[in-house]
């Protein structure tokens, strides 16, 4: 009698992995080659992608990971937002031209909008074949992935940043003060990081500091005091790399400057 019961457990427990194997299965566009068509826009899919499995020649975008693949040919030029807000993991997105096994890569985004979820805003023209990968952060799992395809008025911000020739010194604290000017589209959120080194007699006196700047569409001024981490500087050239990032909800546009810094004045 045990023996019977257990190859009847056996036989029922075969039964079951068998119809689980059979459930495994990747979703319909998990190869370039079936990738999923893009009628019309708005669009929107929600497909099941813990099964789904990398190509050996799925392109790199933060990872790959399993990824799914959609399609779009559109019939006038258009500007697309595309993203997988909603989805449950960590994904990554991305857009390509050419043809599968020699794509180009046009836009890449692992986070965007302040979660572990993906955004790209890609200008597409007329009669051209655009392919989106969907993938995973570092290779990691799948999940539950709402892809979203729609055209747009938005835009990434822009940002242009110079640098006054002028600067100062404080000699008793240490310090520098590097000033210019930024602008930088209205509604984003931006910050000025300026790494300064000087040389003072036989040794390079470094330092770093950083600003940040309401965006208004406007030219503003900034000031950054810059701390030493190697000495004091002092009257005379410097040299200053500026870097400026914009933000918003869709991505980050940068802007870097160097210039030659001349500081005066200061207290003792």
């Amino acid at each position: 009698m045990r023996r019977t019961v257990s190859v009847f457990v056996a036989a029922v427990s075969l039964l079951f992995l068998s119809a689980g194997a059979a459930l495994a299965a990747p979703p319909d566009n998990d190869e370039i080659a079936n990738a999923t068509l893009i009628g019309s826009l708005p669009f929107s899919d929600t497909v099941d992608t813990t099964e789904a499995t990398t190509a050996p020649d799925d392109p790199n975008c933060v990872g790959q990971g399993p990824t799914v693949w959609y399609t779009y040919t559109p019939t006038e030029d258009q500007r697309l937002l595309a993203d997988t807000f909603g989805s449950d993991y960590d994904t990554t997105l991305s857009a390509y031209v050419g043809s599968p096994g020699s794509l180009e890569q046009i836009a890449c985004n692992d986070d965007s909008g302040g979660n572990v979820q993906s955004a790209i805003l890609i200008e597409v023209e007329a009669g051209t074949t655009y392919y989106f990968m969907v993938g995973a952060f570092a290779s990691g799992p799948g999940g539950t992935l709402v892809f979203n395809v729609d055209e747009t008025e938005l835009q990434l911000p822009d940002i242009d940043v110079t640098v006054d020739p002028i600067g100062s010194f404080d000699q008793k604290a240490g310090t520098a003060t590097i000033t210019g000017t930024v602008t930088c589209s209205e509604g984003a959120d931006a910050f000025v990081r300026v790494s300064l080194s000087q040389r003072v007699g036989r040794f390079i006196v470094r330092g770093f500091g950083g600003t940040d700047v309401t965006c208004d569409g406007t030219t503003q001024e900034w000031s950054v005091q810059v701390f030493s981490r190697t000495g004091t500087f002092a009257g005379g050239r410097a040299e200053a790399n500026v870097f400026a990032e914009a933000c918003n909800e869709l991505g980050c546009a940068v802007d870097e400057e160097q210039a030659t810094v001349r500081l005066r004045g200061g207290r003792r």
